[in-house]
């Protein structure tokens, strides 16, 4: 009771909002590892198999932004919910699925759930907590956001070497009906809101725009951006979300709140953490591109090496959202970016000497800044918002780091794939004996792959190969540091300390 005193929210209902979070987050990253596996058991290949991963993030971004009209049209508490019954559901067929269609199917379904539950958790808990706590409730709320991701691997490198790979998903079955308990139990009813006529135009133009977008960005790397396959999904994608756009602000009743990026603090928060959403999922998909083709990490090991600035994260992330109670938003943030720079800056140097220490290391650095930095830009952005609209804004705020991660992936992927492919060219064009005895330069000495003489081709392409990987691999954490330093120079517009929520005023000048 104390501790619902003292926050304004009962310590099994945060339980029963973080876990559902994490469930959701760590479904976007554990099947990543057992894709392989899959392929085996279901006999198909790697194309088909990766619409696994690729239907459920799509799907999280479609329908994400609907979450803020379900949320006020049947109550957040009655939503959150059936978000988890149906992620449940969703699991528990993914894990029996019998074919990889099926399974791609159950996924859609695990998804639909997984959309509505991160938006909707952040309602639940700016709704009960007491505004001058939000900050450290939004920290621990953020612990699921940034560890799931990180810890998903790890988990499914376990699971799928020494046990079965439908654990992955059966795991979800019990966690989540103990978490539909509590959920059920312990969070206050939520009273639903007078949500008006649904904006059936927005939502059709809003799935169809956000799915062209995030498959084509996510396709690019592959398909090549000039492809007409991606020139085709991008023009739909700004043919429909244009019409997205001209629907919600000429709407009386839109679906998704556009209008609430007139509020500046929000705006400007949302736009620091869409390019922070980038850079972390650009790492997230690089660091172990590197670690597993560069360095022969097991996907095991892989997440292993990421517990340790995880942990990092963990331990911050309240620290940073007590902080934020104290001094706000922007000192914090420009103490975050600043790190989060310095770590982007040394993986610049990356190469095939780093120790695994040394890896670490500058992992930690980078956990560093993402603790200090993530939350307390959210819940600034969410604080200048109205009560009546924070269903909405929750909504558009994940939207917009969907979007950003998605963007990240697609941008570091084709920066690497490029410059690998330029460079790989460049070196087989001036290849020469001589030249051998440049590749020690770099970490590579051709002794160590039995590299004598120009008649060893073989060997010589492999460690040509390798460099202009590394390359890649460095060209694209130069990206890094540029998103990083615009993020940077995003949070000096945050604002000072909001020691209250918007008010009613505020909102009628926003929205004139």
């Amino acid at each position: 009771m104390k501790f619902e005193e003292h926050f304004g929210i009962s310590g099994l209902a945060l339980i029963g909002v973080i876990l559902g979070v994490f469930m959701a987050v760590l479904d976007s990253s554990v099947v990543n590892v057992a894709i392989p596996k899959m392929m085996v058991v279901y006999a198909t290949d790697q194309t088909t198999i990766e619409w696994v991963v690729t239907a459920y993030s799509l799907t999280v971004g479609m329908f994400t932004p609907i979450s803020g009209y379900l949320g006020d049209r049947f109550g957040a508490k009655r939503m959150y919910v059936w978000a988890l019954v149906i992620f449940v559901l969703g699991s528990g067929l993914c894990g029996a699925a019998w074919s990889d269609s099926s399974l791609i199917v159950f996924r859609v379904l695990q998804a639909l759930g997984g959309a509505l539950l991160i938006p909707i958790s952040m309602t639940i808990l700016f709704s009960l907590s007491k505004p001058e706590k939000r900050g450290l409730l939004m920290g621990i709320w953020g612990i699921a956001i940034m560890v799931a991701p990180a810890f998903g691997p790890t988990l499914s490198g376990y699971i799928v070497q020494n046990l079965n790979f439908r654990l992955i998903f059966y795991l979800n079955v019990p966690i989540g009906i103990i978490n539909i308990f509590i959920a059920q139990t312990y969070i206050p009813e939520l009273q639903a809101k007078a949500a008006g006529k649904f904006d059936l135009p927005g939502f059709v133009t809003c799935v169809v725009g956000f799915f062209c977008l995030l498959y084509g960005l996510s396709d690019a790397p592959t398909s090549g951006w000039l492809s007409l396959k991606i020139i085709s999904l991008l023009f739909a994608a700004i043919v429909f979300l244009s019409l997205f756009v001209v629907f919600e602000l000429t709407s009386d009743n839109p679906m998704v709140e556009l209008r609430l990026f007139k509020i500046r603090p929000f705006l400007v928060s949302n736009l620091a953490v869409s390019f922070l959403m980038m850079a972390m999922m650009g790492w997230l998909f690089l660091l172990p591109v590197f670690l597993q083709n560069g360095l022969g990490f097991s996907p095991l090991q892989t997440g292993l090496l990421y517990l340790p600035p995880s942990l990092v994260t963990a331990a911050l992330m309240p620290v940073s959202g007590a902080l934020f109670d104290k001094l706000g938003a922007r000192p914090i943030g420009i103490v975050g970016f600043s790190v989060m720079l310095a770590a982007a800056i040394l993986l610049v140097n990356l190469n095939f000497n780093w120790t695994v220490s040394a890896i670490i290391a500058v992992l930690v650095v980078r956990a560093v800044g993402m603790g200090l930095t993530m939350m307390p830009l959210r819940t600034a952005g969410m604080n200048a918002v109205p009560p009546p609209l924070v269903n909405r804004a929750s909504a558009l705020q994940n939207t917009m780091s969907n979007v950003a991660g998605s963007l990240g992936v697609a941008l570091f992927g084709t920066v690497d794939q490029t410059h690998t492919n330029l460079s790989l060219a460049t070196y087989t064009q001036q290849v020469s004996v001589q030249s051998l005895q440049k590749i020690s330069a770099y970490g590579l000495h051709p002794s160590v792959y039995g590299i004598t003489n120009s008649a060893d081709m073989s060997r010589l392409m492999s460690v040509l190969g390798k460099l202009a990987f590394q390359n890649g691999i460095r060209e694209s954490f130069i990206v890094a540091v540029i998103v990083t330093v615009t993020a940077l120079i995003s949070s000096l517009f945050v604002g000072k300390k909001q020691k209250h929520v918007a008010s009613k005023e505020q909102h009628a000048v926003a929205f004139e």
